[in-house]
């Protein structure tokens, strides 16, 4: 009789385990040149304010983040205008939204961001692979590029894919390496218009 009723509780916590939501969305790997082509907008920005609210249908939680963009390499963002970012969770009161993979932002923070759609109502390119926190480098002054947060995302690669494993280099990389890279696949823009 107790062997049976530890075979239960053990059948019953492994039900429980497996019936638990999935703390990951599995994402598609982007390489940095799909990014660039993805992106209508390519900017180093400043996080100056985030906000979440409920929609017009009290259904879900959007979260609006306003970026002042410090520098511009791809697209219209002109230095010192700013972006809006709309995404799907965040946290109202007592209650939260979360959507996994997700970039977050925070008030202060220093980013480079792979953006698509107008800069009122952007998006971010390849959910947390579109954002990556920048800091300065004491010693030498510079700016330094993190790789995407990888926390709440499982990043697959899509058959064929030439991607290296693991997909992200985890290194830090000075902004003026990154910039080079981004810029060189970059279409070059009409005259009188910067890249």
């Amino acid at each position: 009789m107790r062997l049976s009723s530890l075979n239960t509780l053990f059948a019953l916590a492994v039900v429980l385990t497996a019936s638990r939501p999935a703390a990951a969305s599995l994402v598609i790997a982007l390489d940095l040149p799909t990014m660039v082509t993805r992106a209508d907008h390519v900017a180093v920005v400043d996080v100056v304010s985030v906000s979440s609210a409920w929609d017009e249908r009290k259904e879900r939680i959007l979260t609006t983040i306003d970026l002042a963009v410090v520098e511009t390499w791809k697209g219209p963002a002109a230095p010192a205008s700013h972006v809006s970012i709309v995404q799907r969770g965040g946290t109202v009161g007592d209650t939260e939204m979360m959507v996994y993979g997700m970039s977050r932002f925070q008030p202060g923070e220093r980013a480079l961001v792979f953006l698509e759609g107008t800069l009122d109502h952007a998006r971010v390119v390849g959910m947390s692979q579109g954002k990556r926190p920048m800091r300065m480098d004491t010693a030498t002054g510079r700016w330094l590029v993190h790789a995407p947060d990888r926390s709440g995302a499982a990043f697959i690669k899509q058959r064929g894919s030439t991607l290296p494993s693991p997909v992200f280099d985890a290194r830090l990389r000075p902004i003026d390496e990154l910039r080079a890279e981004i810029r060189a696949l970059t279409p070059t823009t009409t005259p009188g218009k910067g890249r």
